[in-house]
């Protein structure tokens, strides 16, 4: 499995602290089946000056676990409009990992992802389920409309932070809005990983294992190799062989 955002350098921001949460971290990661991590820390001045530095030291100590480290960064919508010439990308691609709010989520907001779409980025909304409420559930499908993809964290799936984001992370894959899901991990401890947690209920859920393989696998190694066919998961649609990705009974 491949995670797309995960706050793993130490020292950063608010995820670990020292080296050895950091490598707390990657055993985590290694016991979860998490083979390739994306170094995804919040974006400051300060992490823009040391962040190859701290990358560099994180990925040595990935590589010792067997883990292979890409480096990454989370921006704020405004930042990353204000940095547009030199954002850390995904891995080297075009993607971007911004995070948005519901309380910023007015109509300048599309002319702003426009902006950066035509500067060449494809933008990933991260932890939507947790920044957003049923409500805005129009203007994430106006923005799913523009090419935005969503990514889910697992950790909201697993209910890690309560039933009614969970709730919400359920509708957003009902309605076709999840193309990834991350960890968004930022210590070993409530901000884990919980991918198999995670697997586990949306096996549950009856989520078929092809489905599952999209959102933890397939869709985050085109982010690792810059390919551009990106699929949701969806309810209201059928896979080729018209079996329904939740086959019997739809997500409450």
């Amino acid at each position: 499995m491949i995670d797309i955002h995960c706050h793993i350098l130490w020292g950063v921001d608010d995820g670990p602290q020292s080296p050895e949460e950091t490598e707390a971290l990657l055993n985590l990661a290694k016991a979860e089946g998490i083979t390739d991590i994306i170094a995804t820390s919040h974006y400051s001045p300060y992490l823009e000056q040391i962040y190859e530095e701290k990358f560099e030291e994180a990925a040595s100590m990935a590589r010792s676990v067997g883990i292979n480290l890409y480096s990454g960064c989370e921006y704020k919508l405004q930042d990353a409009l204000l940095l547009k010439d030199r954002l850390i990308t995904l891995a080297g691609s075009d993607f971007i990992l911004v995070e948005i709010t519901s309380g910023v989520l007015g109509d300048f907001v599309y002319n702003q992802v426009y902006d950066l779409e035509l500067a060449g980025y494809q933008v990933i909304l991260a932890h939507p389920e947790r920044s957003f409420m049923p409500a805005d559930l129009p203007k994430l499908r106006k923005l799913g409309d523009m090419g935005v993809y969503f990514q889910i964290t697992a950790g909201s799936i697993a209910g890690k932070f309560g039933r009614q984001i969970q709730q919400f992370a359920f509708k957003l894959l009902e309605e076709g809005l999840c193309h990834f899901i991350a960890s968004d991990a930022h210590n070993p401890g409530s901000r884990a990983f919980f991918y198999n947690e995670a697997k586990s209920i949306l096996q549950k859920k009856e989520l078929i294992p092809q489905a599952i393989d999209l959102l933890f696998r397939e869709n985050p190694s085109k982010v690792l190799s810059g390919e551009p066919s990106i699929r949701n998961v969806s309810l209201k649609r059928s896979q080729p062989s018209n079996r329904k990705l939740f086959p019997r009974r739809r997500l409450s």
